[in-house]
């Protein structure tokens, strides 16, 4: 979990979300994932999800997610900073090979 869900706007907005879910499970509302679509069956895990994932913890950028469209997203997104991070070192310097002999009889 990243500082960024620790945040007690979050926490507070989340578990609104949460209990909306719970709510709507209670009446027999069907719950979909917001990403794909797929339906998040009645006491099944599920995450809040942001829609924007830099928009803030606003109540009206979360929504609920399956666990596995939210944490494939993360991994993606993690993923995406670390190579970027790896990218952005210079490259080892090559160590030159045997020099190159243009046909030349090895005596």
């Amino acid at each position: 979990m990243t500082e960024k869900h620790r945040d007690p706007l979050f926490l507070a907005n989340a578990r609104i979300v949460r209990a909306r879910v719970r709510r709507d499970w209670r009446h027999g509302t069907e719950v979909r994932c917001w990403r794909r679509g797929c339906p998040i069956e009645p006491g099944s895990r599920f995450d809040v999800g942001h829609l924007d994932p830099d928009g803030g913890h606003a109540l009206s950028n979360l929504e609920p997610e399956c666990v596995r469209c939210n944490r494939s997203d993360g991994g993606r997104r993690g993923a995406a900073l670390t190579n970027a991070r790896r990218g952005a070192r210079p490259a080892p310097p090559r160590t030159p090979g045997p020099a190159p002999t243009a046909g030349l009889a090895p005596w």
